[in-house]
C-alpha cells in the first residue's frame, strides 16, 4: 500500500498577483497582500510569491507615477 501525502496548494491569488506585478500593475500590491492574508487564514503555499508580487507592485507603482509625471512634464511644454 501507498501513502499519499497531500501537499497545501498554492494560492492562486498569490500567483495572479505575481502575474500582475511582472507587468508593471500597480494592482500587484494590494492582491498580493491580500493573498498573503488568504495564506495566512487557509495555510496555503505562496508566501514568497505574494513577497514578490508586492515588491514588483511598489516599483510598478513608482514606474507608474513617474511615467504619468513626466507625460504630464512633457505635455505642458507642447
Amino acid at each position: 500500500m501507498t501513502e499519499t501525502v497531500a501537499t497545501p496548494r498554492t494560492n492562486p491569488t498569490a500567483v495572479l498577483a505575481v502575474i500582475l506585478g511582472a507587468l508593471m500593475s500597480p494592482m500587484a500590491l494590494p492582491l498580493g497582500w491580500f493573498a498573503r492574508e488568504q495564506i495566512r487564514r487557509s495555510r496555503e503555499q505562496g508566501e514568497r510569491l505574494c513577497i514578490i508580487a508586492m515588491a514588483l507592485g511598489a516599483v510598478g507603482t513608482v514606474v507608474w507615477i513617474v511615467g504619468g509625471v513626466m507625460l504630464y512634464l512633457w505635455w505642458v511644454t507642447l
